[in-house]
């Protein structure tokens, strides 16, 4: 399947609605922490009419138009540090997408100069931490079932090598 990644955009609300819809429960369970039925309003307004700078948001796109991966970094006031967050489309996970879209939207981060991203994942996500390890972050706490990984620009620049 041939992905092109590129910013996310308000006309991608229809799109990122039946990527939604397709995400398995647990994969939704997941990437928001919690049981998430349909997307409100006000979160596609949230995920898609996205700044550019404190909130980047990049999505994987097919021919069709069809999304089938979303990588966000939502900045602190400061502009110093982002949370991150990736879901990919089941039907792609392992493929290589989800590394693609993190490296890609590090390289933002690193651009707008953000020195510290910090990825937030349940602690029995084994799969999404030594993903996240592999890249160079670190644990830096847990806190009941969530896991807080931290990458600082020196590791986010080896990383990006």
């Amino acid at each position: 399947m041939d992905l092109r990644l590129r910013d996310i955009r308000p006309d991608d609300k229809p799109a990122l609605q039946r990527l939604h819809a397709r995400l398995s429960p647990e994969t939704r369970y997941r990437r928001f922490h919690g049981v998430k039925g349909d997307l409100t309003r006000g979160d596609l307004r949230y995920l898609t009419e996205v700044d550019g700078r404190r909130h980047i948001a990049l999505v994987a796109e097919d021919e069709a138009g069809e999304l089938h991966g979303v990588a966000r970094a939502v900045g602190d006031q400061g502009g110093v540090e982002a949370e991150l967050a990736i879901v990919v489309a089941d039907d792609v996970q392992a493929d290589g997408l989800g590394t693609a879209l993190m490296r890609s939207l590090l390289e933002r981060c690193d651009r707008e100069g953000l020195r510290r991203i910090t990825f937030e994942v349940q602690a029995d996500n084994h799969r999404a931490l030594r993903f996240f390890q592999g890249h160079g972050a670190r644990q830096a706490r847990t806190v009941g079932s969530v896991c807080t990984l931290v990458l600082e620009r020196e590791a986010l620049r080896a990383d990006l090598g």
